[in-house]
């Protein structure tokens, strides 16, 4: 039961940076259906770095994604914590600095297009990104990363390593969400919900929307590539099917039950939904339907918890309230 406390909250935690930098970007006016790119962007940067790295600094030859290379792995990051660390925290930079700059130079030019494009043009972009994962060898193909060393795993006990990036992945959420936070309560707040009413006379008063749009998506963006890296460290396995739409509106359905534009709906709702999906996990596959496959029956109930959520409360769980959002 502690270890399954452990992962669920830590399964959360990874998911409320995700639909925290969502909640600022749907109250800057952005329409992102892409997220997933920017998740598995930093994801499998985390891994290439996680794993490559390491063989090259032992000085082996080995694949990543055979026996050896996997076994080599771990015995370098139970045997040299500092180099287990200095890679982890390496890979979250790299993965922050990937995923923001890929975010800015994607979305800049279309958003001076037309920010209506900007949906479908990541909703496309993750696909893209995904295939190219399914058919790319150095990135292991359709099998991905399995041996991605857990920074902490040089500790004796793997519950207290569990715990401590559990602490690690929570200290994220709160820089995320004082981020968020000091952004959509300031000034600038302001100013990027005037855009989302009305972009045209935000042009005319001088303010360039697309420019910063485009930087608030590269912000939001970063913290969603530190997502990817959390999870990939913490689950030391990753694939091309993890990164399909479905966790885009996966997220969106989190922020949608919560309350548009509210960062305490956006945390309630994720809280949530997070807790349903994780759980019924575990509990679908011990039922034995024959009827609905588990990952579709899966689908239902979270599907059912919305359903009866936004029938009772329509605006979501905790909307937002005049001009101040705070936990």
């Amino acid at each position: 039961m502690l270890g399954f406390l452990i992962t669920l909250t830590t399964y959360i935690g990874i998911y409320l940076v995700l639909s925290l930098t969502l909640t600022l970007e749907v109250s800057s006016g952005i329409t992102n259906f892409g997220k997933v790119a920017f998740y598995g962007l930093g994801a499998y940067t985390g891994a290439l770095i996680g794993t490559y790295l390491p063989l090259a600094i032992a000085g082996s030859r080995a694949s990543p994604f055979d026996v050896n290379g996997i076994q080599l792995l771990y015995t370098i990051s139970k045997s040299n914590p500092v180099l287990d660390l200095s890679v982890f925290l390496l890979s979250l930079a790299a993965g922050f600095a990937v995923s923001a700059l890929f975010g800015l130079l994607l979305t800049y030019p279309i958003h001076r297009v037309g920010s209506a494009l900007v949906g479908f043009t990541l909703l496309s972009t993750g696909e893209v990104l995904r295939l190219f994962y399914l058919n790319t060898e150095p990135l292991g193909e359709s099998k991905g990363f399995m041996g991605i060393p857990n920074p902490f795993a040089w500790l004796p006990q793997a519950r207290g390593a569990e715990a401590l990036y559990l602490i690690i992945v929570w200290c994220f959420v709160g820089l995320t969400h004082f981020t968020v936070s000091r952004i959509m309560n300031s000034p600038l707040g302001r100013i990027l919900k005037g855009m989302r009413d009305d972009e045209l006379v935000a042009l005319y008063a001088g303010w360039p929307t697309p420019l910063i749009k485009s930087k608030v998506l590269a912000l939001t963006s970063g913290f969603t590539g530190v997502a990817g890296v959390l999870w990939a460290y913490y689950f030391t396995s990753i694939n091309p099917n993890m990164f399909t739409p479905s966790l885009t509106f996966n997220i969106w359905a989190m922020v949608i039950l919560g309350g548009i534009d509210s960062i305490v709906g956006g945390v309630l709702g994720t809280v949530l939904l997070a807790s349903v999906d994780y759980a019924t996990r575990f509990v679908i596959p011990f039922i034995g339907t024959t009827l609905v496959t588990p990952d579709y029956l899966r689908w239902i109930i979270v599907g059912l918890v919305m359903l009866v959520v936004l029938l009772k409360k329509p605006e979501g769980l905790a909307p937002r309230r005049g001009g101040v959002s705070k936990l």
